[in-house]
């Protein structure tokens, strides 16, 4: 992956913050707390208030667009039978997160809740 395509996948906000849960976690994640997660952070509300459409809504998102491009460049895996995501232990991931330090601001802090300034 050069520099180039690692902006090509942080162009998403949504891919952004799966890196990032990814990354601050430091461990594999399942995909309803990701979907949470990614749902809080689009609707600008706690994980805990988010409504079950809004976070169904999100999985739909990330399980048939971003999980499927992250995983072609070998940025994340998804254990579907446990339901789990972490990132590859690869040099892409690397790549990615040189490129994401790049980004204004990183990580993404337009969350309220745990990513409040």
């Amino acid at each position: 992956m050069d520099q180039r395509d690692a902006f090509r996948v942080l162009a998403s906000a949504d891919r952004q913050f799966v890196l990032h849960e990814l990354v601050d976690r430091d461990d594999s994640v399942s995909v309803d707390a990701l979907s949470q997660a990614v749902a809080a952070r689009r609707h600008r509300v706690s994980p805990e208030a988010v409504s079950d459409a809004q976070a169904d809504r999100a999985q739909v998102r990330l399980v048939h667009l971003h999980f499927p491009q992250l995983m072609d460049r070998n940025i994340i895996t998804v254990d579907w039978a446990d339901d789990e995501v972490s990132l590859a232990d690869t040099e892409h991931v690397d790549v990615l997160l040189e490129a994401a330090e790049e980004l204004e601001p990183w990580p993404p802090n337009d969350m309220p809740g745990r990513y409040s300034w």
